[in-house]
């Protein structure tokens, strides 16, 4: 085989594989643009500039999404803005037109400075949430063999508000949206995490909150601290640490004393069907293994009339 008729046959299978595989084409960003962005359910849906991450992830600069009326935005269209969204890793594979059960078996994703406007602000406004830029992050894995679904982080922040962030990792949760349903009764929890970091947020709901019901701030947590007390009657003295946190956290309203974060391990997993039980004393440390940590913890703050 002569040199030329050599380096065309190389040629040509080099092609050939790149081809087969995407290789030459298909970065993250141009798979979004080509599978995902025209399936999105949005009027309109605009960006000033983008790259991609690899094969699995891009990032979006300057955002702008029209969103569809709905009745919470008085049926007008409302536009929400994002400074930027990076996207490390999501399933391209699982996010095909023609894919209509299979549920994405990833995503890691932050998003940076979603704002809204007038009519996006006043939903919101409602629950008494401030029109301050929010930041996003949604980590998850699915693992179908397993049937393990880990969400390692959703944390919803509000700029100079606090934020909210919750992890947890439960068995028996198939990849088919058709069994979704299906996933609340066989869908075990093996361990969760919860963490409030409130710097003013809670004050601004519960302020909203008492005012829609004709009652006072003071008044709501009262009558929290009063269901708690109930409760806090039957505990031995360690699951009585967990209720003492939570009261504390609740009558630290105006000011907390730094974040709260409540745990809970199930020993042998925990489904709604334990539910029921959870009204037993103890039942929270000794089925659910609740634990919650709070710097401003008094001791006897749950019994405290």
């Amino acid at each position: 085989m002569r040199g030329r008729s050599v380096k065309s046959f190389l040629f040509g299978l080099i092609a050939s594989a790149a081809l087969a595989t995407g290789a030459l084409a298909d970065n993250g960003l141009q798979r979004f643009e080509r599978e995902v962005k025209p399936q999105l359910e949005f009027q309109k849906l605009s960006y000033r500039g983008a790259e991609p991450l690899g094969d699995q992830g891009f990032v979006l600069k300057d955002v702008e999404a029209v969103v569809p009326p709905t009745p919470q935005t008085d049926n007008k269209p409302s536009t929400i803005k994002i400074e930027k969204v990076t996207v490390e890793a999501i399933d391209f594979d699982r996010l095909k037109k023609d894919n209509k059960d299979d549920l994405p078996r990833f995503l890691k994703m932050r998003l940076e400075g979603v704002t809204g406007d007038e009519a996006a602000a006043s939903s919101l406004a409602a629950y008494g949430l401030p029109k301050v830029p929010a930041d996003i992050v949604l980590e998850y894995r699915l693992d179908p063999a397993a049937k393990r679904l880990t969400l390692d982080k959703l944390e919803i922040a509000l700029r100079g508000q606090g934020s909210v962030a919750l992890s947890l990792v439960i068995d028996g949760v198939d990849d088919k949206a058709s069994a979704v349903e299906g996933a609340r009764d066989s869908g075990r929890l093996q361990k969760a995490s919860l963490t409030i970091d409130d710097k003013g947020i809670v004050a601004r709901v519960l302020e909203t909150s008492a005012k829609s019901q004709g009652n006072t701030p003071e008044g709501v947590v009262a009558i929290g601290l009063m269901t708690i007390q109930a409760f806090a009657g039957q505990q031995d003295a360690e699951s009585l640490k967990a209720f003492d946190a939570v009261a504390s956290f609740m009558t630290d309203w105006r000011a907390p004393k730094g974040p709260i974060t409540l745990t809970v391990t199930p020993a042998n997993g925990a489904s709604l069907a334990d539910v029921a039980t959870l009204m037993a004393p103890n039942a929270l440390r000794t089925v659910l293994g609740l634990d919650v940590v709070y710097a401003g913890t008094r001791p006897g703050a749950a019994l405290a009339k």
